[in-house]
């Protein structure tokens, strides 16, 4: 009877061993479904990937079909996140990864916010600015394209006043002319950043009695060739508000050289009426007053007096002379 019962049990027990031991009829394995025909192709990593690291306590209904919906902090499905120090960018996954590999990502600037380039580029996520690049306020795309970095289309605006020195030094850009105007003012105290010539030019700094450095002629307009004879700086009468009319001084100019300005063009000359003389004007005539004069007979030629002492001129014979 014993024996009996042992068979029925061993028959009984054997039905469930058979049913594990082999799938029922048209059950499928991972190796043969076909899971494109759910609409996601399994490619890269994600063909290793477990069945339930996706479809998680075997709930199939719903699994995201996108990267942010399982690389995401707080998915129902356990993938690795997007972490915190990853550049800022509205963009999906896909756009720079694939799914072999999350290193060595094609990059797309498409998607990052405008002004947000230093978040990246700081030089440790990216390239930082270098240590001679220009001294500047604004953010990369400010100047710099996300499709090509050089060349840049470069914008003075949030450039500090004063500083453009700091740049225009030569090596970082093109600096002042050896042949430039002698100054000590910052460039756009005359050149204007949206276009460097014509300059507005202010002698506000130019040195005293430096005009000639530019009055040359080749820098700037210089002396003409009727000017006054004299070895004195232009600033000494002409005003750098007003060219004309200038405030002439006659300190500098050579004695005797009168007749080289008052010749009756370059300025008044001796009147046809003058005493007959060779002398130059100074010897008689003061620079700060032309009359009265002090007469000196020198040089006066002998035998001409009467030319002079007229009765008109000077003083002529009186009436009672010998």
């Amino acid at each position: 009877m014993i024996r009996s019962f042992l068979r029925m049990a061993l028959a009984w027990l054997a039905v469930p061993l058979v049913l594990l031991a082999a799938p029922p009829a048209g059950a499928q394995g991972k190796a043969d479904f076909d899971h494109l025909a759910t609409g996601f192709a399994l490619t890269g990593a994600h063909q290793n990937t477990p069945c339930e690291s996706c479809h998680v306590r075997g709930i199939f209904k719903g699994t995201p079909r996108n990267c942010e919906g399982c690389h995401a902090a707080g998915a129902r499905v356990s993938a690795v996140a997007m972490p915190l120090s990853h550049p800022p960018t509205t963009q999906g996954c896909a756009q720079c990864h694939n799914t072999g590999t999350f290193a060595g990502a094609r990059f797309s600037h498409l998607g990052v916010a405008p002004g947000t380039c230093a978040t990246c580029h700081n030089g440790m996520t990216a390239k930082a600015k270098p240590g001679g690049h220009m001294v500047t306020g604004q953010s990369c795309d400010t100047c710099h394209r996300t499709t090509g970095w050089v060349p840049a289309t470069f914008s003075h605006a949030a450039v500090a006043a004063g500083t453009c020195m700091s740049c225009h030094n030569g090596s970082a850009a093109t600096g002042r002319p050896a042949a430039h105007v002698p100054t000590t003012q910052a460039c756009d105290a005359c050149h204007r950043t949206t276009a460097w010539t014509p300059a507005t030019f202010s002698h506000t700094g130019v040195a005293p009695g430096t005009c000639a450095t530019c009055h040359n002629g080749s820098s700037a307009k210089g002396k003409p060739s009727n000017h006054v004879a004299t070895t004195q700086s232009c600033d000494v009468c002409h005003r750098t508000t007003a060219w004309t009319p200038a405030t002439f001084s006659h300190t500098g100019v050579a004695p005797g050289t009168c007749s080289t300005c008052h010749n009756g063009t370059s300025a008044k000359g001796k009147p046809s009426n003058h005493v007959a003389t060779t002398q130059s004007c100074d010897v008689c005539h003061r620079m700060t007053a032309w009359e009265p004069a002090t007469f000196s007979h020198t040089g006066v030629a002998p035998g001409t007096c009467a030319t002079c002492h007229n009765g008109s001129t000077a003083r002529g014979k009186p009436s009672n002379h010998l």
